[in-house]
């Protein structure tokens, strides 16, 4: 394995160095552990959205996420944890994975650290190289010691290039060509939030495909803005419902106040009240049930855009569910996947009350909103494939692994 002379000394020299302390910040847990490692800057949602998939369809499955850039954010499980990338100092890195001990490691991209390469296949860990890119191996180590990659790539038992860039590009740097795979790059897909059937087939019934927008985790302050707006979108579509929700009950209530003071016809979700003919706003209170109106929702604000300081909801998961999206100027750490969906159709900027009501009234006809909802399930779903034969390689050696094999 360390037959390669560039890589011996490039182990050689690397250990020289007194080894930095090595402290994890919690005990390995039981079971089955995947490590995935994200080394491409900005694409770390990507692979949160992976090991969010894995433990999904994995009981007991626990992942270890590393990065070379930024952190994880919301991971979406407690399975799921983020830890400290160690230095690539060969006692460090041999710490390291006999700390956590992973039945598989997922590296994407590329930026391969040869020592925790060199620490995670002798200890016997299954590697696979994943969405492997053409600039993932250029860096100056790799241009001036070519032998060092080369070797390193020999280590993974499964890799894939997500373009012939990259395929190219391994293969020139001695990876045989049957032993690799051609993929779509990996992309962030939306997480779907849970429903109750009883309740959606219900509310479906007593709706009679009614036009109905949603207004998702709607801010104090941007509430006037919403009415008035729903108001304007009244003049065009007299059967439009509004599902009015908010995250916390008492700014639930004080909505349903200002909208009956302004003449609005208001139900009320939380004392059991279904919408009928004449409702014109139903307000709704929990986040635990924001799944069932997204379902019934066929254009969605995303509250917390239109002022800042408030949490907006990922719109990612907001296209999963099939309805267009409308959003304020203020996304916070959501830039890229507001501009993303915009960019293919699926979702419209809005930057005050005039402008939110008329993209509710030109958006809310059938037409206009099913074709950005196609647009936002291309986007959420591109990459699926790819998602799919990664968790389908890692269940497959993980069931090996159990059974005893090789």
């Amino acid at each position: 394995m360390r037959g390669s002379l560039g890589l011996s000394a490039y182990r050689t020299v690397s250990g020289r160095r007194a080894p930095p302390p090595f402290a994890p910040t919690r005990d390995r847990p039981s079971g089955e552990l995947v490590w995935i490692h994200a080394a491409e800057p900005g694409n770390n949602r990507a692979l949160n959205d992976l090991a969010y998939r894995l433990t999904a369809m994995r009981p007991g499955c626990s992942v270890l996420l590393t990065a070379a850039h930024d952190d994880f954010g919301d991971r979406g499980s407690d399975c799921i944890w983020q830890e400290s990338m160690p230095p690539d100092h060969p006692v460090v890195t041999d710490a390291f994975i006999a700390h956590w001990a992973p039945d598989v490691l997922i590296w994407a991209w590329g930026d391969l650290l040869p020592n925790l390469i060199l620490s995670a296949a002798e200890k016997g860990t299954h590697m696979m190289l994943v969405d492997a890119a053409r600039d993932g191996f250029e860096s100056r180590r790799d241009r001036w010691l070519p032998e060092v990659p080369r070797a390193l790539l020999a280590q993974f038992d499964h890799v894939t290039a997500r373009d012939e860039d990259a395929h190219l590009r391994l293969a020139q740097m001695g990876r045989p060509v049957s032993a690799m795979e051609l993929a779509q790059p990996l992309h962030p897909f939306g997480k779907m939030m849970p429903a109750v059937d009883t309740d959606l087939a219900d509310l479906a019934a007593a709706l009679g495909g009614r036009p109905t927008w949603l207004s998702a985790r709607t801010s104090p302050a941007e509430c006037p803005s919403v009415l008035a707006a729903h108001k304007t979108a009244l003049k065009a579509s007299h059967r439009l419902l509004l599902v009015l929700h908010f995250s916390d009950p008492a700014q639930a209530q004080e909505a349903a106040k200002h909208a009956s003071d302004q003449g609005l016809r208001v139900a009320n979700w939380a004392d059991s009240a279904f919408p009928d003919e004449n409702t014109q706003i139903l307000i709704a209170d929990e986040d635990a049930e924001l799944g069932l109106w997204l379902r019934v929702a066929t254009v969605t604000f995303l509250g917390g855009s239109m002022r800042t300081g408030s949490d907006v909801c990922d719109p990612y998961s907001v296209a999963a569910h099939g309805t267009a999206i409308i959003y304020g100027p203020h996304v916070g750490p959501h830039v890229d996947a507001f501009t993303r969906l915009m960019n293919a159709g699926a979702a419209r900027i809005v930057n005050d009350t005039t402008s939110l009501g008329r993209a509710v009234g030109q958006m809310i006809t059938p037409d206009h909103a099913a074709h950005m909802a196609m647009a936002g399930w291309d986007v959420v779903t591109r990459g699926a494939d790819s998602l799919d034969r990664i968790i389908s390689l890692t269940q497959t050696r993980l069931d090996a692994r159990h059974k005893g094999k090789p």
